[in-house]
């Protein structure tokens, strides 16, 4: 279908003139011309109407007028699409490619409908085909060929067609967002903040590109660099909501609870009142453990999305915090009901039914984190604690033993082992888990210390921490 000869606001004004002139004519059941293009908009509005019946009604009418027509053909083959019936299409491209071998739509067209068909290989084919074809457009075929590697996980292929997409059109926001997606997908955070800082020396004004050098920086915890990025970000898109976000959940981690807090408060100016945002607030007043305050954002949350399941859950912490654990449980159990699959919900609906002395249910809830959430640590650990406490070191040496595959490298997860079998009288095996602890990290052998502060005790336990602390 051929688009773009207008501008859109003309383009839209010509469509509704079309669609309303072909519609009066069907009411009076006569017959007016129209052209190729205006039945091509005519056919494109209902599609985007969801009504393809319709659609078809209309290319049939069309056919009549304009039966050779090369692009009714096209019309045809979306048609056969939205209607689910792929293959046709296919059948009606071929057509298309035997009368017009040299048209880059035609394998764009193909492409699209391989892709439905989930044939992400015979997608990627295409799109390289139309790309040797077309003139114009190449920075969006390139952005199509990528969602095609993206689906066959071949990220580093996505990576590179992203970037041809740039040198094309350095403008091309759609293709700066969907790379720093690649880079998060592929993990290659450092080659994420290598390529937009290099970006953005060359392109000092893109501020999609600072946003997303800021969000690297961001998930390799160089915070105070994220935050010059993210800052510069702003400066030139002062509205843009998600770099505030962004630069908001930095002051978060650094502990700059009310720099925060102004941070979100800014978004609501741009956004409007949001679930989120008032929830972020909320969390921020509750590590300053400043909990009304608290609890009011938490309630506004709520206002604007009872269903907002995070709001739920910082009610049901900061009313725990409180001492007011009836009423805990009571919001930790909406969070579960709104979002049963959801970590933290399980988590702190564990903890408060444990620490409520509802042992039976606190179990099940960390066992039911453990199936969906298994690299949750905490879980694991709290979990081990609770059958300390119910059965003993043995049983709790054995929880964590379950989530070895998971967690097993991890400091904490070690030094707690450690803990355990001191407490069963396996002293041995604690002492070669603990210098294997004390190799890989020494720093973290506080843990094993708050967690059994007996082990100061242990002649044994204190020359080992010593001797590696050299």
């Amino acid at each position: 279908m051929s688009e773009g000869h207008l501008p859109h606001p003309e383009r839209e004004d010509d469509r509704t003139e079309s669609v309303q002139r072909f519609e009066a004519m069907v009411d009076r059941n006569d017959h007016y011309f129209f052209d190729v293009e205006e039945f091509e908009m005519i056919i494109e509005h209902y599609l985007e109407q969801s009504e393809p019946r319709k659609a078809r009604q209309v290319l049939e009418y069309a056919r009549t007028q304009h039966p050779g027509s090369v692009d009714l053909l096209f019309c045809e083959a979306q048609v056969l699409s939205s209607m689910g019936k792929l293959n046709a299409a296919l059948d009606v491209l071929e057509k298309i490619e035997k009368l017009e071998p040299f048209n880059e739509e035609v394998h764009l067209h193909k492409a699209g409908i391989h892709s439905q068909l989930r044939n992400y290989r015979k997608a990627i084919e295409h799109y390289r085909k139309a790309i040797d074809l077309a003139d114009d457009g190449l920075d969006e075929i390139f952005l199509d060929l990528a969602f095609e590697h993206e689906n066959c996980e071949q990220y580093e292929e996505a990576i590179a067609c992203l970037k041809k997409a740039l040198e094309m059109n350095p403008e091309n926001e759609a293709v700066l967002y969907e790379l720093a997606y690649c880079f998060d997908l592929a993990e290659a955070h450092e080659a994420s903040i290598s390529f937009f800082r290099n970006f953005t020396n060359a392109h000092p004004y893109a501020f999609v590109a600072w946003y997303n050098l800021g969000n690297a920086l961001a998930k390799r915890d160089r915070l105070e660099e994220s935050n010059e990025a993210l800052e510069l970000c702003l400066a030139i898109e002062e509205g843009f909501s998600s770099a505030h976000f962004s630069l908001a959940r930095n002051l978060l981690q650094l502990g700059r609870f009310e720099d925060a807090i102004a941070c979100y408060r800014e978004t609501l100016g741009t956004d409007g009142p949001q679930a989120v945002t008032f929830s972020y607030i909320g969390e921020c007043y509750e590590k300053m453990e400043q909990f009304e305050q608290a609890l009011i954002h938490y309630d506004q949350a709520l206002a604007l999305d009872p269903n907002w399941v995070d709001a739920w859950i910082g009610r049901g912490v900061v009313k725990d915090q409180q001492g007011r654990m009836a009423e805990a449980i009571a919001d930790l159990e909406q969070a579960v009901r709104i979002a049963p699959d959801h970590g933290d919900a399980l988590y702190f609906h564990a903890n408060v039914l444990a620490r409520a002395g509802r042992y039976e249910d606190a179990l099940a809830a960390y066992e039911r984190l453990h199936a969906l959430e298994a690299e949750h640590m905490d879980g694991w650990l709290d979990h081990a604690d609770l059958l300390l406490l119910l059965k003993g070191p043995d049983a709790a040496l054995q929880k964590l033993r379950e989530g070895e595959l998971v967690h097993k490298l991890d400091a904490r997860y070690r030094y707690r082992s450690v803990s355990y079998l001191l407490r069963a009288g396996q002293q041995q095996q604690a002492l070669l888990l603990l210098e294997e602890a004390l190799m890989a990290d020494h720093a973290a052998h506080t843990a094993l210390l708050d967690h059994f502060p007996e082990a100061a005790g242990m002649p044994q336990v204190m020359h080992l921490i010593q001797l590696y602390g050299r």
